[in-house]
């Protein structure tokens, strides 16, 4: 046994006996044995003093998106946040620090100890920045495990076109499927009328090659407005979801990797187009005036981006393009020859075809693609319309969800849910033929 462990040893130790008079009493060849004695004993005593990771003193600036730590005096080196969160009553779950505002500075703490040695003790004081994390963001695991169920997939073969005439390529349109709301039957409802909606655009493309069209290439869009969203753009938003972030957020990617694991591989060239919107747009804090990030801090982009990378798990999706914006509200692709426009459309006044006509003529001025796009398409108001411009046609995607009560009440417009679905290509002198819903 250690003399450590001896209780009487320990208490000459802790005595005013001399280092010479406890070597006398315990057998110790010499004090200077003592004197190491008493040093480790100082530092037992210390260790069971001292409030393990303590934060000794600080301040704190919190804000509605994170806040600041300042001068935080702690007796040990930070490389963990949790207990500084923790003494400041904040879950560490919710918060990120921000790597490159840490700023630390050192220095030591004596005193004059009874037997003339000193007890030094370094501190340390911090400060650094912090945000909260998006509530249920996707995480790595979500996607490895979706990359390996990508791998076992059983794909369908490719099936080429006609090989007669101009290529032709079918758009199809997921538009505003805000999954988890719970108007219009709720999430139940809107999933039914999706994976209907692919067996459709199986018949759909069927049928137009069994009439003739060199159909070759398949085209998804999401136009905006895929998952509801937990808060930021009506008041009972938070108390009327059917599921949280994360769940929503893995919900629009089960049903883009359906359509693109039955649809993508039947064909030569495949597209994922994607725009931005307000239902994800993460740092709307009950508008978009009291945004507290811009516009490329979006959901449907992130989604966009993490199918993409899921996607590379197989050969067979080598050959699918994506157009995903950074900030831009307008994105552009040029599909089967034909140059297209994309806008989800709550950056468009009015709500019909004289409020789209004042912004496409603002936007031609400054944005030359503009001009050049021989068809829009645009979705955000809940029911179809179409409109030939003479330059371009214009066509507002149906909802994918249940309907809009809001807009109903405030604009009597409705229409029946569904998926817009159209061919592209020079095979018809307005570059577009066949529109239907699905």
């Amino acid at each position: 046994m250690s003399l450590l462990d001896d209780e009487t040893f320990l208490k000459d130790l802790d005595s005013n006996l001399s280092s010479r008079a406890i070597a006398e009493m315990h057998g110790i060849k010499s004090k200077s044995t003592v004197n190491e004695y008493r040093a480790k004993r100082r530092a037992q005593i210390a260790a069971a003093n001292a409030t393990p990771r303590a934060t000794l003193s600080g301040k704190m600036d919190l804000t509605p998106n994170g806040g600041e730590f300042k001068d935080v005096q702690t007796s040990e080196r930070i490389t963990d946040w949790t207990h500084v969160f923790k003494r400041f009553d904040l879950d560490p779950n919710v918060f990120d620090i921000v790597d490159d505002t840490v700023r630390a500075s050192t220095w030591q703490q004596s005193k004059a100890l009874e037997d003339g040695t000193r007890d030094v003790v370094n501190l340390f004081s911090y400060s650094a920045r912090f945000t909260r994390k998006v509530a249920g963001a996707i995480t790595d695991a979500d996607i490895e495990a979706a990359q390996k169920r990508i791998r076992a997939w059983k794909l369908p073969k490719r099936s080429p076109g006609t090989g007669l005439g101009a290529p032709v390529a079918a758009v199809v349109n997921l538009a505003d499927m805000q999954l988890f709301k719970p108007e219009g039957g709720g999430l139940d409802a809107t999933l039914e009328r999706l994976y209907d909606g692919l067996e459709n655009v199986q018949k759909f493309v069927q049928r137009h090659r069994a009439g003739g069209r060199n159909i070759n290439e398949i085209v998804l869009v999401n136009n905006g407005d895929p998952f509801e969203g937990i808060a930021g753009n009506y008041a009972n938003q938070t108390h009327t979801v059917q599921g949280g972030l994360r769940k929503q957020m893995n919900g629009v990617l089960d049903v883009w990797e359906a359509y693109g694991r039955e649809l993508y591989p039947q064909f030569e060239l495949g597209q994922f187009v994607s725009v931005l919107c307000n239902h994800t747009q993460f740092g709307r804090q009950g508008g978009a005036a009291k945004s507290i990030t811009g516009d490329e801090d979006s959901g449907g982009a992130f989604l966009a981006e993490t199918l993409q990378r899921t996607l590379r798990g197989r050969a067979e999706f080598d050959h699918v393009k994506y157009t995903i914006p950074e900030d831009e509200m307008n994105v552009y692709a040029t599909i089967a020859g034909v140059p297209v426009g994309f806008n989800h459309g709550h950056k468009i006044p009015g709500n019909d075809a004289s409020g789209f006509e004042k912004w496409l003529n603002g936007q031609v001025r400054g944005d030359a693609q503009a001009h050049a796009a021989r068809i829009w398409i645009t979705a955000h108001r809940h029911h179809f319309a179409a409109w030939d411009m003479g330059s371009t046609t214009v066509f507002q995607c149906p909802s994918c969800d249940g309907g809009s009560k809001w807009l109903r009440d405030m604009t009597g417009k409705y229409s029946r849910s569904g998926i817009l679905a159209l061919l592209v290509g020079e095979h018809d002198p307005m570059g577009w033929s066949d529109q239907a819903f699905l």
